[in-house]
């Protein structure tokens, strides 16, 4: 069974796809709040059948106080049932103690779950012993325990969603970033390589989706122009993105379909907005707008966040996506650990040079996630007069973003860190992105 919050479906869909692939004879529940979890596995073990109960777990979830609590009461109750629970996603990944001794889980699945979770599976189905199982943790004794590393996924092995069920979501077409900045989980998750799905797997997927279920297509990316590349590089592949792009397009047009793409729900890094890119965007898309990774304007906190770009590479992907009649959406991260006056005072610099050029600005607040280098760090209070700046510019339409609402969000993380409910000091952090 898996707790399938919306929040986290497209994770939970990748899942359900692979084990409907590899295994026989199990039946997935999907339960939509903790108390269709609760109803739903007691009828399980009331018929004497194996229940597993799966989640996937975001750290921000956890700030929702009644949620946290009826969690871990939900999760103790399970195991005196009998139910094995398990949980899985970016806060287990960067939080395994937490997980297994603070929210009670029998077992964390720490990366990505198609191989990991199907194997557990078919040795719970076969008698097997599931601690066989690479990626798992668990505690022994009071021993915390961690299988061991397998090797990273080939996208192309997997569906990115169950469509034989009537189940669609965006296509993953890129997993793992090379850059691993200090405040994202993406590489310390996924790897510090580009991993992609073929062309000719993405048009099967996109021709399927147009065929059974929608018309706006679009993609899930860590960087919509790294298509093509396996590491970090200051060159996009622009003839393959075209390539990627055009085959997209001829689907799309066979079915009506629109193809959005550098856009929501993926980004793109600024100093891949080239000419090159920007010119196979416009001959192919629908969007009119694409969202640049940004997150600072001080050269020197791009620095320390390992961003790999510089302000000015901000500034011209602005500028070479207006030329191409692009509205640029910039990302500014607000609160970094360690931001000091003038560098609020640079963000807010290049928020309102990218306001009066004609682009906006999408704005967020730090959040130290487990699993990440900054993790441990403490967010920097915004000054009353940054706010009101930003509160002006969102107030004419030229900026968003739930900044304030992730402010808060990032200091109920530290007071949680605080009471030891989560625990990211457990070993196993820097290590995911050399496998």
């Amino acid at each position: 069974m898996f707790y399938y919050d919306k929040q986290v479906r497209y994770s939970v869909n990748s899942l359900i796809a692979a084990i409907d692939k590899a295994c026989c004879n199990v039946i997935i529940v999907l339960a939509s709040n903790l108390e269709d979890v609760y109803m739903k596995a007691h009828e399980i073990r009331s018929r004497g059948e194996i229940c597993v109960v799966a989640f996937s777990l975001l750290t921000t979830m956890l700030t929702n106080e009644a949620f946290l609590s009826n969690l871990v009461k939900l999760i103790n109750d399970l195991r005196s049932r009998g139910c094995i629970t398990v949980v899985g996603g970016p806060h287990a990944t960067g939080d395994p103690l937490g997980s297994l001794k603070s929210l009670g889980f029998d077992y964390v699945f720490i990366g990505e779950g198609e191989d990991s979770f199907t194997e557990f599976i078919l040795e719970l189905q076969h008698g097997g012993d599931v601690k066989r199982v690479k990626s798992l943790a668990y505690i022994e004794g009071d021993k915390f325990v961690f299988t061991g590393w397998r090797r990273r996924v080939n996208l192309d092995d997997y569906d990115p969603f169950p469509y034989w069920r009537g189940i669609f979501q965006p296509v993953e077409i890129t997993r793992g970033c090379p850059y691993g900045c200090f405040y994202c989980q993406v590489s310390y998750m996924h790897g510090f390589e580009y991993r992609h799905r073929s062309v000719e797997k993405i048009a099967y997927y996109v021709e399927t989706f147009l065929r059974r279920h929608g018309r706006d297509m679009r993609f899930i990316t860590p960087n919509g122009m790294s298509y093509g590349l396996k590491t970090s590089s200051q060159i996009p592949r622009a003839d393959l993105l075209e390539y990627l792009l055009s085959s997209i397009r001829a689907i799309c047009d066979k079915y009506g379909g629109k193809l959005f793409y550098g856009t929501f729900p993926s980004e793109v890094r600024p100093e891949h907005v080239t000419d090159e890119t920007m010119r196979v965007l416009s001959k192919y898309v629908t969007n009119k707008r694409i969202i640049i990774g940004a997150q600072s304007g001080s050269e020197r906190l791009l620095r320390f966040l390992r961003r790999g770009h510089s302000v000015d590479d901000v500034k011209n992907a602005v500028e070479v996506a207006l030329k191409y009649n692009f509205t640029p959406d910039v990302d500014l991260i607000l609160g970094l650990p360690g931001e000091e006056r003038e560098d609020i005072f640079d963000t807010l610099k290049l928020a309102k040079w990218v306001v009066d050029r004609g682009g906006r600005i999408h704005v967020h607040y730090f959040m130290p996630l487990p699993g990440t280098p900054l993790s441990n760090t403490t967010p920097t209070p915004i000054p009353i007069e940054v706010m009101k700046h930003i509160a002006r510019i969102i107030g004419s339409h030229k900026g968003y973003g739930k900044w304030l609402h992730q402010e808060e969000i990032a200091w109920k993380i530290v007071k949680l860190r605080e009471a030891g409910v989560i625990r990211p000091k457990c070993g196993l952090q820097g290590q995911q992105g050399e496998k």
